[in-house]
């Protein structure tokens, strides 16, 4: 399960800290490379976020996930690397775009050497 297989939602769990939120989590495991990379790379991540926004708004989160009912949405992103410009404004749209209509949007770096350098 990761950012390339977008009609899969690689995980999801209620916060601890915070239990009104419902996370669904996303991995990103791909490297930015360079400029037509980093564009290939968003339009991977876009179409899996997209998917991630109709499982919502379907209303198919209630009936997947027990408990959801009430339940305040937060997508995360988890990558491996870190952000290029271009994604960063990208994601700052999409955070203020799905704030808008109730839904959270978080990107959470996460590095990890052991699995960058398989």
């Amino acid at each position: 399960m990761s950012v390339t297989n977008p009609k899969v939602i690689d995980f999801w769990g209620i916060s601890k800290e915070a239990p009104n939120d419902l996370l669904l989590v996303m991995t990103d495991h791909l490297e930015w490379g360079d400029k037509a990379e980093q564009g290939e790379h968003l339009l991977v991540l876009q179409e899996k976020i997209n998917s991630y926004i109709a499982f919502i708004e379907s209303g198919e989160i209630y009936t997947e996930i027990p408990g959801a009912y009430g339940k305040y949405p937060i997508i995360r992103v988890i990558g491996l690397y870190e952000l290029p410009a271009q994604a960063e404004y990208f994601m700052a749209r999409v955070t203020e775009t799905l704030n808008d209509v109730g839904i959270g949007f978080e990107f959470e770096l996460r590095v990890d050497e052991r699995i960058r350098n398989m």
